[in-house]
């Protein structure tokens, strides 16, 4: 089952909004440096803050279109500044929420981003794939926690400031 698949067991969620599972952000912490400072703009219930706040991780500022869970404010992703010029979040996946993100974002700060593989290749996120410098695949991830993986095999992207990474863009 995708994330994008509507059935009647499975509708989409209200503003793009599926909780990232712990042990996927756990996933990433092996890539960060100890104690990294970061932001959550898109932090939804906190899910990712809790995950990498139990790893020796500190979370600088976290905000929400709709917040879910105390701690953060309410707040729109494509204006905010992060304190810590660091960011770590799962933005929503809608190419109309995504792409105003990526283009505020990349190239300005130092920003995982859990996405879909297929981003990879995507003809629309290809301008943005030049800053990737580094991919921590995950498969597929179980989005309803019930064990179960998705349809969609995903990945955390890092993308530098820089204009060089792993992928050279495409004509």
């Amino acid at each position: 089952m995708s994330k994008r698949t509507v059935t009647d067991s499975h509708k989409l969620k209200p503003k793009d909004f599926w909780p990232t599972p712990v042990f996927e952000t756990w996933k990433l912490s092996p890539h960060l440096v100890p104690g990294t400072l970061f932001d959550e703009p898109c932090a939804g219930n906190g899910a990712i803050i809790v995950a990498l706040t139990l790893l020796g991780h500190r979370c600088a500022g976290a905000v929400d279109i709709t917040p879910r869970a105390a701690g953060i404010e309410q707040g729109d992703a494509r204006t905010y500044v992060p304190v810590s010029g660091r960011i770590i979040t799962n933005p929503p996946y809608r190419r109309d929420l995504l792409e105003p993100l990526l283009e505020h974002w990349i190239g300005q700060w130092d920003t995982w981003l859990l996405l879909p593989l297929d981003h990879l290749v995507n003809k629309w996120t290809n301008r943005f794939m030049r800053h990737v410098d580094q991919i921590v695949p995950l498969g597929r991830v179980s989005w309803l926690g019930n064990g179960r993986g998705g349809m969609e095999n995903f990945c955390w992207f890092h993308f530098n400031t820089e204009r060089q990474g792993l992928i050279s863009a495409r004509p």
